[in-house]
């Protein structure tokens, strides 16, 4: 089942759904969009768990990667077809491991005609990236891994935990969304770096938007995501995180690993041994403030990095 909804040539884009199946056999729906020009070289763009299908700006939408994907960006939709989707959740019993997700995208892709793709993914879209690189080499022409490995940390297995914990308490006293409130928040403290956090909070300005400090901005963060996220779909794919782990050493095509030296979600350490073991892998490493979160800040070093690979 496919819409076609008209924009500019440049942003012409077609909302997809079509049905996949798990690796245990379950069938689950799956939705998801291709811009740009019918029979341009595609590209799969996947990010954070708290991004889907919504990828570059349209008349009714802000894209998630607005910086680096639409047209004349680093990922030019006047050149490439951008296909992307909205993770699978809950509905696939327990939870939707990496492969799931990878195996839902080829479904997705098979409803949009697409063979053979690139792929760019951030945080757990890299993780997924990964695993569909791994399941099907034959359509994976290129990968770039932002901010992922090929595995989860025990740290980071810990970090999350505790939300996972935070959220099911929640919903045993009857108000998840408070639970998944406070898991956002411990996120956060996650995805940052002190540095910003002392930076930014320690005098800010009255007149700004830190005005109300660490706890306001945490705060802040937790409600937006409660308000948009279900908490069962948030367990989920935490658990698919936690679960996620890919042989890199299968990985036949172009792997380029960017890694942030400030992440503590994802160690540069893990990643660099990832980039080591992969058979055409080559790590690029950057200073960032903003930690884990450098795939959606560090506008000018991803930007170098996408216009390398895709912008010949």
């Amino acid at each position: 089942m496919s819409v076609t909804l008209e924009h500019p040539p440049a942003q012409r884009y077609r909302d997809l759904s079509t049905i996949a199946l798990t690796g245990t056999g379950s069938p689950v729906k799956v939705s998801g969009r291709v811009t740009g020009p019918d029979g341009a070289p595609a590209i799969l763009i996947l990010g954070g768990i708290s991004f889907g299908r919504i990828v570059t700006d349209t008349p009714q939408e802000n894209g998630w990667w607005r910086q680096q994907a639409g047209p004349g960006k680093p990922i030019d939709t006047n050149r490439y077809r951008i296909l992307s989707f909205d993770f699978i959740g809950a509905d696939a019993h327990p939870f939707p491991t990496t492969q799931d997700q990878a195996r839902a995208i080829l479904a997705l892709a098979d409803a949009a005609d697409i063979r053979e793709f690139a792929i760019v993914g951030s945080s757990y879209g890299g993780m997924i990236g990964l695993a569909l690189a791994q399941l099907a080499p034959e359509r994976v022409r290129q990968l770039v891994v932002v901010s992922a490995a090929d595995r989860a940390s025990e740290m980071t297995k810990a970090w999350r935990s505790i939300q996972r914990d935070t959220v099911q308490l929640a919903l045993r006293l009857g108000d998840g969304k408070a639970g998944l409130d406070l898991a956002r928040r411990i996120a956060v403290t996650t995805y940052r770096t002190p540095q910003e956090f002392e930076t930014r909070f320690s005098a800010p300005d009255p007149e700004s938007r830190d005005a109300s400090g660490v706890t306001g901005y945490l705060a802040a963060q937790g409600e937006r995501y409660a308000q948009t996220v279900d908490p069962e779909y948030f367990l989920a794919l935490s658990r698919s995180m936690d679960e996620h782990r890919v042989d890199v050493r299968a990985i036949t095509c172009p792997v380029t690993w960017l890694a942030a030296l400030e992440d503590r979600l994802v160690p540069v350490d893990q990643i660099a041994e990832a980039a080591k073991r992969t058979p055409n892998g080559r790590l690029i490493t950057f200073s960032s403030l903003y930690g884990h979160d450098a795939f959606l800040k560090e506008d000018a070093i991803i930007a170098a990095t996408l216009t390398e690979i895709f912008g010949s």
